[in-house]
């Protein structure tokens, strides 16, 4: 099943150049999953609030071009085919007045609230989602992330109540913020990149500070994301 929707931007959506923000596409795409999620009865809040929750392992972005302010917005996003009962995957394309501009796909497992485990995926549940057998990328596997072993900034960053979400957790938009506060201010300012990796690895609650930190590889810019207790959170790489 491959579920269309529109989205209208607001103003904050948007950088000074016109250009989406890379954390409103994650949003806009965010937004079009939770409504495939709901058109087959598979709320994720009332899941969540039953013991179950989905939740988000890896996102990886292309983006084509960047939508500028005025543009229509249109999404498609599908399930595709299950190969494993404890893994799932969602694809998304991203349309601006009808050209498309991004594509995209993401890792979920599902979790038991109640033991702290991740729990099969029964084929019930999967079969709600009618998986389809189309791919925006053609890899298998997404690729994996090296943790840098030195970095050249780091920064301190305060949780804020507004970063917690459902889960009682830090919502995994906000590590592409805490990412964005990491990069050296003629990166964040000048560069507009057109891959994005991002690994999560353990959440963050309310109550606690984290780390970000901030190295340059190759053509890659990678944050890492720590929590207070220097356990690894999330990896974000960027790249040009």
């Amino acid at each position: 099943m491959i579920v269309e929707a529109s989205y209208i931007p607001v103003v904050e959506d948007y950088n000074k150049d016109s250009t989406l923000k890379l954390s409103a596409i994650l949003k806009i795409l965010e937004n079009a999953g939770n409504c495939h999620s709901d058109s087959v009865g598979d709320s994720v809040i009332a899941g969540s609030n039953n013991g179950k929750a989905w939740v988000l392992t890896d996102w990886k972005l292309e983006v084509i071009s960047y939508p500028v302010y005025g543009n229509k917005i249109k999404t498609q996003t599908w399930s595709q085919e299950v190969k494993s009962p404890f893994c799932v995957m969602r694809d998304f394309l991203l349309y601006a007045d009808g050209e498309l501009c991004v594509k995209g796909t993401t890792q979920w497992v599902l979790f038991d609230l109640n033991t702290g485990k991740i729990s099969r995926v029964e084929p019930d549940l999967i079969n709600k989602y009618q998986p389809e057998s189309k791919k925006v990328f053609e890899e298998t596997r997404l690729s994996k992330i090296v943790e840098p072993q030195d970095f050249a900034v780091e920064k301190e960053i305060t949780l804020r109540r507004c970063d917690i979400d459902f889960n009682d957790h830090v919502h995994n938009i906000c590590y592409l913020d805490f990412a964005a506060e990491a990069l050296p201010e003629n990166v964040y300012k000048t560069v507009h990149f057109k891959h994005l990796r991002i690994t999560y690895k353990n959440a963050v609650t309310s109550g606690e500070k984290v780390i970000a930190k901030y190295a340059k590889t190759d053509e890659k810019h990678v944050v890492c994301i720590y929590a207070d207790n220097n356990v690894l959170a999330a990896l974000v790489e960027f790249t040009e």
